[in-house]
């Protein structure tokens, strides 16, 4: 099942009372008379029109205040609505705490994402898919872009990279009573290690994958990796420092949590950007305005206020 969400709520369509002028005087336009009216009555709580001819319906609706009450309305949504209505639609998918529809705000990444475009007058609608689902969705302009990837070259090539929304550490997880260690990525590949289908682990990773010489069990999410590991079906689990964390203190038993535990040297500290496919028309204009949204949200302290929120502290920023 495809699940869907409107996520950013900061601009709503404009108020079905004050479209109702504007309608109203778009439809007598199309049948070539213009008339005027006023709130006659309500069903339902909706108002509804009596129409007038031009010339009676003038003289009437000028005896009171509706007239001007309706010329301020119809210049409002004429203002209002270009605004309102336009949107981008980003996949999305469940990497708590990152993301997640059942996480406030749909995590921190989403919840930046969303709101950097609402300071520069655009609305994310995100689709929560498979995290690879959601990359072929995105990469094929089906939807408009994806919420959140690392810059490999495999991806600059899918699509227009954002400047860097976060940074994540990537490490190595396995199980106490196993003794493992590793200084170099061909240290790995007498292990059967686990990792999340289309995600990079860092350039070196990759092109070790693509050439074959890391035996990979991919599986579809983080909790996977993670059953399967206490299972010992894997050696090693390739996963987000902070989303292992998440995941470990929140669907594993104490027991489960205290079998684990994760190698200090990260395999990598990645940024994590918004992506805008190479086969939408809308990604050039778009991607400037998400930049600057961001920088404008830095800027007034809100990414930081969200940042902390999230519990994240330092980590969201590389330090330099």
């Amino acid at each position: 099942m495809l699940h869907h969400s409107k996520v950013n709520r900061a601009r709503q369509p404009a108020n079905p009372w004050i479209l109702l002028p504007l309608n109203h005087a778009i439809a007598t336009f199309r049948r070539g008379a213009w008339s005027c009216g006023r709130y006659e009555s309500r069903q339902y709580g909706v108002p509804r029109y009596r129409e007038f001819p031009l010339a009676t319906g003038w003289v009437e609706a000028m005896r009171g205040q509706r007239l001007w009450i309706g010329i301020l309305s119809m210049l409002l949504a004429l203002g209002g609505t270009a605004v309102a209505g336009e949107s981008v639609r980003i996949t999305n998918g469940e990497w708590p705490p990152f993301t997640s529809q059942q996480l406030p705000n749909g995590g921190l990444l989403s919840r930046i994402v969303a709101e950097a475009f609402a300071l520069e007058g655009v609305t994310v609608e995100y689709g929560y898919f498979p995290w690879k689902r959601s990359y072929e969705l995105a990469k094929s302009g089906r939807w408009d872009g994806s919420v959140g990837w690392a810059p490999s070259s495999e991806h600059r090539r899918d699509f227009e990279m954002s400047e860097p929304v976060i940074f994540v550490g990537k490490g190595l997880y396995h199980l106490k009573d196993t003794t493992f260690d590793w200084k170099g990525i061909e240290d790995l590949n007498r292990w059967r290690v686990g990792s999340t289908a289309g995600y990079s682990y860092g350039g070196e990773w990759d092109r070790a994958v693509k050439a074959g010489r890391l035996r990979i069990d991919e599986v579809t999410t983080d909790e996977q990796s993670l059953r399967k590991l206490l299972l010992r079906r894997i050696d090693v689990v390739a996963m987000e420092v902070e989303v292992a964390e998440y995941l470990i203190q929140t669907i594993l038993t104490p027991e489960e949590a205290a079998a684990i535990v994760h190698h200090p040297r990260l395999l990598t500290q990645a940024p994590i950007c918004l992506t805008l496919s190479r086969q939408s028309a809308r990604a050039p204009g778009l991607l400037p305005r998400f930049n600057r949204g961001l920088q404008r949200l830095k800027d007034s302290g809100k990414y930081e206020q969200y940042v902390r929120q999230a519990g994240r502290g330092d980590r969201a920023r590389k330090t330099q």
